[in-house]
C-alpha cells in the first residue's frame, strides 16, 4: 500500500484548498521528505486528513466516554461531542473535505474522500453527518455501499484496519522511547496502548469473575438443597385424613347456611304478601271513594252536551264583536290622519317657493366667481414650478453637506486610529524592551519546556520509587509470617478431607440414588393408578347428580303440564258466562237510566200549577208534585241489582286476567324445562362418553354401560372406593422407603458438598502460597529494578538540569522553580512567553496599520475640500430662485388671500348643486302629499262602509243569541260558562273519569291476586316457621329485628370459612409436600452439573485469572515484548548493526541492549545517548509495525515525533537510518519543526502559517 497524492480544504488551519502529489513531482523523485512549520501551523492535520479520508476517524479523537462533552458556546444548538471528527471543519466554512488516492495491495489504483458541510450551505448552518465515497482511478466506478460497507472495503484493499494503519504508516517511536525510561507500571500501560494488548486483561478479569460466578451458582444450589423440607408417609396420610374430615364439615356448613337462606326468604316473601295485600284492599276502598266523589262531574258533562248546538251563534257572536271593536278603532285613526295630511300639504308649498329662489342666487354667485379663478390657476403651476426646483436644490444641498460631514468624521476618525496606534505602538515598545531577556528563551520554548519536563519527570520518579521501595520491605516482612499460617492450615484440610472420603465410601450414595429412582417408578405408577381411580369415582359421582337433577325436572314437568290443562279448562268455561254477566248488566243498566230520566223532572214540577195541563204529558192531575216514594224504591233497587252485576264482572274479569296470565307462565317454564332437560342430557352423555372413555383408556375393568341407573353407579363407586384404598397404602408404603433412602443419600450429598469445600479450601490454600511464592519474587526483582531505575533517573535530573543552565545562562530558572513550585512557575513562564510573542507580533501588526493609514488620511482630506465648494454653490442658486417664488405669491394673495382656488371654486359649484338638489326635493315632496292625502280620503270612506254593514250583522246574531237562552231556559251566564268548556276539556274530563274506573277494576283485580299468592305461599311459609322454632328463634319477631338471623349466618359462615382456610392449609402442605420432592431431585441433577461447570472454571482462573487482569496481561505481555524484541534486532541490523536488544533476566517487561562492538557488552537503555535512543526506539517503532502488517507492502511511512530533544551529532545519526531505511524504495515523511532537520533533508512540505489561525502549503526543494 502506498499514498500517492492528499487533497483537502477547510480542515482546522488548513482553509485555503491544496494538494500534494507524493508520486509526481520533486515528492516522487525523493524518498525522504520533510513536513515543517511552526507549532499550531497544521502539520499533523495533513497525518489527520489521511486518516480521515480512508477511515473516518482521526488518531488524536479517540472514541471513548471520556471525551463526549458537548463543545460550543452556552445556548449554541450546533454544539458537537470534543471526540467529533466533523470538529476538523474549520470554524466559519460551510464545508470542508479530505482526499487520498493510493495502491492498494493488488495494485490497483483509487480514491477514497471524505466530506462534511453545513445545513443550507451557511456558515452558521447546523453541522451535517460526514459523507465517503471510494472510486477507482482506472475505471471510474464508485463502490456503492453504506458507510460500513465501504469501511470494510477500505480495509480489504489496503489490508490494515484503522489499529493497524495507525501503528504501521505512523510510526510511535516517541512512545517508545518513553517506553524505555518508565518505570514498570508505565512501562506496562505504554506497551500495552502500543500493541493493542487490552483484551488480554479483560479476559484474565473475566475468567477470575466467571470462576466467581460459577462458584457462587453452585453455593446457591447447594443452600437450596439444605433448605428443602420433606414430609414421611405417616405425615401426609394424616394430613389426607384431616382433609376429608374437614371437607364433610364444610359440606354440612353449606347445607345449614343455604336451609337458612331459604327458610329466611320464604318468611320475608309471605310478609311481603300479606302487605301487598292490605296495600291493595285500601288502594280498593279510597279508588271507590274517588268513584262517588266524580258523579257531579258526569252530570256536568251532560249538560254541557245539551247546550252544543248553542256554540255555533256564540263563537260568531264574539267574533262580531271583535271586529267592530277593531273596526271603530281604525275609523278614529284614519280621520286623525287625514287632517295631518292636509297640514303637510300646505307645507310642501312653502318650501318650494324658498328652494327656488335660493337657486337664482346661487347661479348669479358662480357666475361672478368664474374669470377670478382662471387666473388663480395660472399663479398656482407657477408657484409649484419654483417650489418644486427649491426642493431639488435644497436636496442636493443636504446631500452635499451630509457627504462632507460623513468625510469630516471619518478623517477625525481616522486621525484619532493613528494616534491610538502610536500610542499601541510605544506602549509595546516598552513592553519588549521591559522583558528583552525573555528574548531567548521565547525563541527556543519548547526544547526549554521539554527539558523542564523531563527534569520534573525525574525528579518525581526518583520519590516514587523511594517510596515504592519502602513499601516492598514492609510487605516482605508480612509475608514470612503469612507463610508459616498458610502451611498450617494446608495440613489441617488435608486431615478433614480424607475422614471425609471414608464415610462416603462407607454410605454408597450411587446404589442410594439407583434405589430410590426405582422406587419414585413405583411410586408413579401406583400414583397414576389412583389418579385414575379418582377420576372415576368424580365423573360417577357427577354422573349420579346428573341423573337426580333429570327426575325433579320430569316431576315438574308433569306437574305444570297437569295446572295447564286445568287453566285452559277453566278460561274455556268462563267466556259464555262472562257473556251472559254482560248482556244482564247491560239490560240492567239501561233500565235505571230511563228510571233516573224521570227523576230528572224535578226541576219542572216545581212549576207545576193546580187544573193546569203538564207540558209533557198534558195531564191536569199531579200526583207526584211534591212526593213519590215508591219511585225513589225501584231506584234503589235497580241500583244495588246493578252493583251486584258489576262486582260479579270484575270478579269474572280478575279470573280470567289470572288464568291468561298463568297459561303463558306455565307455557314459558315448560320450554324452559325442555330446554334444561335437554341440556342435561347432552351433558350427561358427554359426561357418560368421557368417563367410558377414560375407563378404556386406562384398562380399568367395569361393568357401566351409557344405560346405567343410580344403583348401579352407587355399586361401582363402593368398589372402587376399595381399590383407591389399597393403592393409597402402597403408596404410603412406597413414600416410607423412599424417605428412609432420601435421608441418607441427603446425608451422602452433604459429607460430598463438605468434600467439595474441603477441596476448594485447599485449591485456595496452594493458590495463596502459589500467589505469595509469586508476590516474592516479584517483590525481589522490582527491588532491583527501583535501583537501576533511581540510578537511570538521577542521571537525567543531572543532565538535563546542565541543559537547562546553558538555555538560560545560569541556574535561576531553579531558585524560581524551588520558590513557586513546578506547576506555578511553568505556568508562569508560558504566560511571560506568550505575552512576549504576542506584543511582538502585535507591534508588527501596529506598524503594518499606520503606513496603510497615511495615504487613506489624504484621499479624505482632497474629498473634503470639493465637497465644501458643491454646496456652496447649490445654496446661491437656492437663494436667486427663493426671491422669484415670493414675488409670485404676492400676487395670488392679493386675488383670493392664502385659500386655494379648488377649494373656492368647489365650495361655489357645491353651494350651486345643493340649491338645485333642495329645489327638487321640495317638489317632490308637494307631489308626494297630495298624493297621499287623496289615499287617505279614500280609505276613510271604506271603513265607514264596513262599518255600517257589520253593525247590521251584528244586531241580527244577538237576535239569535236570546233565542237560545229562551230556548233553554239558561240566562246567559249559565250558558257562556257551559260553552266555554271546548272539546279538548270535554275529552280530558271523559278520560279521567274512566280512568277511575278502570283503576277500580285493576285494583280489585289486584286484590283477588294477592290473596291467591298468600294461599299458595302458606305451605313453604309454614315450614319456614318449625325450622327457626327448632333452632330457638321466633318467627314472629323475625318481622321486626332480623338480628338472629344474622348472627346464625355469621357463626355459620365463620365456621365454614374456617373450614375452607383449614382445608386450603392442608392442601397447600401437601402440594408443597409433592413439589419439595420433585425439587430435591432436580436440584440434586443442577447441582452435579454446576460442579463439572464450577471445576472446569476454577482451573481457567488458576491458570490466566486474576481480579485486576494482572496475570494472563503479563503473560502477554512478556510474549509481545519477546517477538517485539526479534523483530526490532532485525530492523536494528539494518539500520545500526553495532547494537542488538535482550529482555532483562528475571525482569519480563525491562529491556538492555548488546553492544556488538564492544565485545557484546550489555548496557543498560538509560545509558544510551540520545541518537542510540532514538535508533532503539525506531527499531522498536519498526517492529510494531510489522507486528501490525507486512511493512515490505507499505510504500509510505511517516515520523511525526522525535527530533526536537536530539543534539546535532544524535540527528546526524537518526538522518542516517533514514537514508537507509528509505533505500529500499519506501517514501518517508518526517514532522518537524526542527530547523538542522529541515536543512539536511532536501525536499520539504512547508505549512506556513498566515496570522488569523490560516496556513498554506507549499512544496520546497
Amino acid at each position: 500500500m502506498k499514498i500517492l497524492a492528499l487533497r483537502g480544504e477547510n480542515l482546522a488551519s488548513l482553509q485555503q484548498p491544496f494538494e500534494i502529489d507524493f508520486a509526481g513531482g520533486r515528492l516522487g523523485d525523493a524518498g525522504l521528505f520533510a513536513i515543517t512549520g511552526k507549532t499550531g501551523a497544521g502539520k499533523s492535520t495533513l497525518l489527520d486528513a489521511i486518516c480521515l479520508a480512508l477511515y473516518d476517524r482521526i488518531p488524536r479523537l479517540q472514541s471513548n466516554k471520556k471525551n463526549d462533552a458537548e463543545i460550543g458556546r452556552d445556548g449554541d444548538n450546533g454544539r458537537i461531542k470534543a471526540n467529533d471528527v466533523r470538529s476538523i471543519l474549520s470554524r466559519g466554512k460551510a464545508e470542508g473535505y479530505a482526499e487520498v488516492d493510493f495502491v492498494a495491495n493488488d495494485g490497483s489504483h483509487w480514491r477514497a474522500h471524505w466530506h462534511v458541510r453545513r445545513a443550507r450551505g451557511r456558515a452558521d448552518g447546523r453541522i451535517q453527518a460526514s459523507e465517503q465515497w471510494l472510486e477507482s482511478l482506472e475505471t471510474g466506478q464508485r463502490f456503492a455501499g453504506k458507510k460500513a460497507e465501504l469501511q470494510a472495503e477500505v480495509e480489504r484493499l489496503v489490508g490494515l484496519s484503522f489499529e493497524q494503519f495507525r501503528r504501521a504508516v505512523m510510526l510511535p517511536q516517541g512512545e517508545f522511547a518513553a517506553f524505555l525510561k518508565a518505570g514498570a507500571d508505565e512501562r506496562a500501560a505504554l506497551l500495552e496502548r502500543m500493541t493493542g494488548g487490552e483484551i488480554y486483561g479483560r479476559l484474565s478479569m473475566a475468567a477470575y469473575e466467571r470462576a466467581r460466578d460459577e462458584k457462587q451458582k453452585l453455593d446457591a444450589l447447594q443452600a437450596q438443597l439444605g433448605d428443602i423440607e420433606l414430609l414421611d408417609d405417616e405425615q401426609k396420610a394424616q394430613l389426607s385424613g384431616q382433609l376429608a374430615v374437614l371437607k364433610q364439615q364444610l359440606e354440612q356448613w353449606e347445607q345449614s347456611i343455604n336451609a337458612l337462606a331459604q327458610h329466611h326468604q320464604a318468611l320475608q316473601i309471605q310478609a311481603r304478601l300479606h302487605l301487598q295485600q292490605q296495600e291493595a284492599e285500601q288502594a280498593l276502598v279510597k279508588a271507590e271513594e274517588q268513584c262517588k266523589e266524580a258523579a257531579p262531574r258526569q252530570e256536568q258533562l251532560r249538560q254541557i252536551a245539551r247546550v252544543q248546538p248553542a256554540r255555533s251563534d256564540f263563537s260568531l257572536l264574539q267574533q262580531t264583536q271583535l271586529q267592530l271593536s277593531k273596526l271603530q278603532a281604525s275609523l278614529g285613526k284614519a280621520t286623525e290622519e287625514l287632517a295631518q295630511h292636509k297640514q303637510g300639504l300646505l307645507e310642501a308649498d312653502n318650501r318650494v317657493q324658498g328652494t327656488k329662489q335660493a337657486l337664482t342666487k346661487a347661479k348669479q354667485h358662480w357666475e361672478d366667481l368664474a374669470p377670478k379663478l382662471k387666473q388663480v390657476a395660472l399663479l398656482d403651476e407657477q408657484l409649484a414650478a419654483g417650489q418644486r426646483q427649491l426642493a431639488e436644490l435644497d436636496t442636493d444641498h443636504q446631500q452635499q453637506l451630509k457627504l462632507f460631514n460623513e468625510q469630516q468624521q471619518a478623517a477625525e476618525q481616522k486621525k484619532r486610529q493613528r494616534q491610538q496606534l502610536q500610542q499601541r505602538h510605544h506602549q509595546l515598545a516598552m513592553v519588549l524592551e521591559q522583558n528583552r531577556e525573555l528574548a531567548g528563551v521565547a525563541e527556543q520554548y519548547q526544547p526549554v519546556l521539554d527539558n523542564l519536563d523531563q527534569y520534573l519527570s525525574a525528579h518525581r520518579t526518583l520519590a516514587t520509587l523511594s517510596r515504592e521501595k519502602q513499601q516492598l520491605q514492609f510487605e516482605q516482612q508480612s509475608h514470612d509470617r503469612n507463610a508459616a499460617m498458610l502451611e498450617a492450615q494446608q495440613k489441617e484440610v488435608a486431615g478433614q478431607l480424607d475422614a471425609v472420603n471414608k464415610v462416603l465410601e462407607e454410605l454408597k450414595v450411587e446404589q442410594q440414588e439407583q434405589a430410590i429412582a426405582d422406587s419414585q417408578k413405583q411410586f408413579a405408577s401406583k400414583q397414576a393408578e389412583l389418579d385414575v381411580l379418582r377420576q372415576a369415582m368424580s365423573g360417577t359421582k357427577e354422573w349420579s347428580t346428573l341423573l337426580e337433577q333429570v327426575e325433579k325436572l320430569k316431576a315438574e314437568q308433569q306437574e305444570l303440564t297437569q295446572l295447564k290443562q286445568q287453566a285452559e279448562a277453566r278460561l274455556e268455561a268462563l267466556v259464555p258466562d262472562m257473556e251472559q254477566l254482560l248482556a244482564r248488566y247491560q239490560e240492567a243498566e239501561q233500565q235505571l237510566q230511563q228510571s233516573m230520566a224521570v227523576v230528572n223532572l224535578n226541576e219542572y214540577r216545581s212549576h207545576l200549577k193546580p187544573d193546569s195541563p203538564c207540558p209533557l204529558c198534558g195531564s191536569l192531575e199531579h200526583p207526584y208534585a211534591e212526593q213519590h216514594p215508591v219511585v225513589e224504591g225501584l231506584l234503589h233497587s235497580q241500583q244495588q241489582r246493578l252493583r251486584e252485576l258489576q262486582q260479579q264482572l270484575q270478579n269474572g274479569e280478575g279470573e280470567r286476567r289470572h288464568l291468561q296470565q298463568q297459561l303463558p307462565q306455565c307455557q314459558q317454564r315448560l320450554a324452559v324445562i325442555d330446554n334444561e332437560l335437554a341440556r342435561y342430557r347432552a351433558y350427561s352423555d358427554q359426561i357418560v362418553n368421557q368417563l367410558l372413555a377414560m375407563l378404556e383408556q386406562a384398562e380399568l375393568s367395569t361393568s357401566l354401560t351409557a344405560e346405567a341407573g343410580s344403583d348401579h353407579l352407587h355399586n361401582q363407586l363402593v368398589q372402587w372406593q376399595q381399590q383407591a384404598e389399597q393403592a393409597y397404602a402402597e403408596i404410603r408404603a412406597l413414600q416410607q422407603g423412599m424417605e428412609t433412602a432420601q435421608q441418607q443419600l441427603q446425608q451422602g450429598r452433604q459429607l460430598q458438598y463438605q468434600r467439595q469445600q474441603l477441596q476448594q479450601a485447599e485449591a485456595e490454600i496452594k493458590e495463596h502460597v502459589h500467589q505469595q511464592s509469586q508476590a516474592k519474587t516479584q517483590r525481589t526483582e522490582r527491588l532491583q529494578s527501583i535501583e537501576q531505575q533511581s540510578q537511570t533517573q538521577q542521571d537525567i535530573l543531572s543532565s538535563r538540569g546542565e541543559a537547562l543552565n546553558e538555555q538560560y545562562g545560569n541556574d535561576q530558572w531553579l531558585d524560581m522553580l524551588r520558590q513557586h513550585g513546578a506547576e506555578q512557575y511553568i505556568q508562569q513562564l508560558k504566560q511571560q512567553v506568550e505575552q512576549y510573542l504576542s506584543s511582538h507580533k502585535a507591534q508588527q501588526e501596529v506598524e503594518r496599520e499606520l503606513h496603510e493609514l497615511a495615504p487613506q488620511l489624504a484621499e479624505l482630506e482632497a474629498s473634503m475640500a470639493a465637497s465644501y465648494k458643491q454646496a456652496l454653490e447649490k445654496q446661491q442658486k437656492a437663494e436667486q430662485l427663493q426671491q422669484q417664488v415670493q414675488s409670485l405669491w404676492q400676487q395670488r394673495v392679493g386675488l383670493f388671500g392664502e385659500q386655494a382656488a379648488d377649494a373656492i371654486e368647489q365650495q361655489a359649484q357645491t353651494a350651486l348643486s345643493e340649491a338645485q338638489q333642495q329645489h327638487e326635493q321640495a317638489e317632490q315632496a308637494q307631489r308626494q302629499a297630495g298624493e297621499t292625502m287623496a289615499a287617505a280620503t279614500a280609505a276613510l270612506a271604506g271603513l265607514q262602509q264596513q262599518e255600517k254593514e257589520l253593525s247590521a250583522e251584528h244586531r241580527q246574531i244577538v237576535h239569535n243569541w236570546l233565542g237560545w237562552q229562551d230556548k233553554l231556559a239558561l240566562n246567559e251566564h249559565q250558558l257562556m260558562q257551559l260553552l266555554s268548556k271546548d272539546e279538548a276539556w270535554q275529552s280530558q274530563e271523559q278520560a279521567a273519569l274512566k280512568a277511575l274506573d278502570d283503576a277500580r277494576t285493576e285494583v280489585a283485580t289486584r286484590v283477588q291476586e294477592r290473596a291467591a299468592a298468600i294461599a299458595q305461599h302458606q305451605a313453604a311459609a309454614e315450614q319456614a316457621e318449625q325450622w327457626f322454632a327448632g333452632h330457638q328463634i321466633d318467627p314472629a319477631a323475625l318481622s321486626v329485628d332480623e338480628d338472629p338471623v344474622r348472627q346464625l349466618r355469621e357463626q355459620w359462615s365463620a365456621e365454614k370459612q374456617s373450614c375452607d382456610e383449614q382445608i386450603f392449609q392442608l392442601r397447600q402442605r401437601l402440594a408443597m409436600a409433592e413439589q419439595a420432592l420433585q425439587q430435591a431431585g432436580e436440584l440434586t441433577e443442577k447441582m452435579a452439573a454446576q460442579q463439572k461447570q464450577t471445576e472446569l472454571w476454577l482451573q481457567m482462573s488458576e491458570l490466566i485469572g486474576s481480579a485486576t487482569g494482572n496475570k494472563f496481561r503479563t503473560l502477554a505481555q512478556g510474549l509481545t515484548l519477546q517477538q517485539l524484541v526479534m523483530l526490532a534486532n532485525q530492523h536494528l541490523h539494518d539500520l545500526a548493526p553495532r547494537y542488538a536488544l535482550q529482555p532483562v533476566p528475571n525482569s519480563p517487561l525491562a529491556l538492555q541492549v548488546v553492544d556488538h562492538d564492544m565485545g557484546d557488552e550489555v548496557r543498560s537503555v538509560e545509558s544510551l545517548s540520545g541518537g542510540e535512543s532514538f535508533l532503539v526506539s525506531l527499531a522498536l517503532a519498526l517492529a510494531l509495525a510489522s507486528l501490525a502488517a507486512d511493512t515490505r507492502q507499505l510504500g509510505s511511512l511517516f515520523i511525526d515525533e522525535g527530533f526536537g530533544t536530539l543534539d546535532p551529532d544524535s540527528l546526524e545519526m537518526a538522518l542516517a537510518c533514514l537514508d537507509a531505511l528509505q533505500a529500499d524504495g519506501r517514501q518517508i515523511g518526517v514532522i518537524s519543526h526542527v530547523g538542522t532537520l529541515v536543512e539536511r533533508i532536501g525536499v520539504q512540505v512547508a505549512v506556513e502559517a498566515q496570522g488569523g489561525g490560516r496556513s498554506q502549503i507549499k512544496v520546497r526543494g
